[in-house]
């Protein structure tokens, strides 16, 4: 059943325009790390690793704000059908199973933040082999970074999942996850970025060390599977509790 579910929804999501977001704000990502990188290189600012401190200019705007702007606009786009057209009263109708249902568009929204991130790295890779013409070898951290980027991302696509399942608007989700991301950036100067959703994204893209702590990875792991666990419960919750007629 959970098979035939994410293969529905990859079809839905096919034909949904998330994949252009998907697409282009890695890409602004990247061309916004490699200009404060050029400006930074140029004032004779980096001594040494070269990948890292790119890394670090680009990683610094997308773990703050891009990373997860691009995942509320991917779950708004996966709850847009079904609150359109009183597609609700279908789904509230369909014999799939309520935890199904969220898990499924889960499990595609990781899909889609793995596809940006992979995205993400090969243009950084690109501006600095192409761009910057460096020398040095392209860093094995870097898959390292790729991975637990992705995996430090679930919490956060599945909070916004749930907003975007229990607000009908495709803007305010959205908008929640620039609010929120503000709050990460505090928890994050405050050295509790572990603690919650929006800060464990910066911590997991190790957008601030040249290797993540291993007693962070400790932290972190754990923390994000109880976030991402405890939203996939409150949305089955919600919509056991649905009415037909509420979408």
């Amino acid at each position: 059943m959970l098979i035939n579910a994410i293969r529905a929804e990859n079809l839905k999501s096919r034909h949904s325009n998330m994949w252009v977001a998907v697409l282009i704000l890695p890409l602004l990502t990247a061309a916004i790390g490699a200009i404060i990188y050029g400006i930074n290189a140029s004032a004779n600012l980096y001594d040494g690793a070269v990948w890292q401190q790119l890394w670090l200019q680009t990683g610094l705007f997308y773990g703050y704000f891009f990373f997860p702007i691009l995942i509320a606009i991917c779950a708004s786009y996966l709850w847009r059908l079904e609150h359109t057209n009183h597609n609700w009263n279908s789904l509230m109708t369909t014999p799939v199973s309520r935890p199904t249902i969220f898990i499924a568009k889960l499990v595609v929204l990781t899909k889609s933040i793995l596809t940006a991130q992979v995205l993400l790295m090969v243009f950084i890779i690109i501006v600095g082999k192409v761009v910057f013409r460096f020398e040095q070898p392209i860093p094995i951290n870097m898959l390292w970074w790729l991975f637990m980027g992705w995996f430090s991302a679930l919490s956060v696509g599945a909070v916004q999942l749930y907003l975007s399942m229990r607000i009908r608007s495709f803007a305010v989700p959205v908008g929640l996850a620039v609010c929120l991301s503000i709050g990460g950036l505090a928890f994050h100067i405050a050295g509790l970025s572990e603690m919650f959703p929006y800060s464990q994204i910066i911590l997991g893209l190790s957008s601030q060390d040249e290797v993540l702590p291993i007693d962070s990875i400790m932290t972190l792991v754990p923390m994000v599977l109880v976030y991402t666990v405890l939203f996939v419960i409150l949305a089955t919750n919600h919509l056991k509790k649905a009415d037909v007629v509420a979408g």
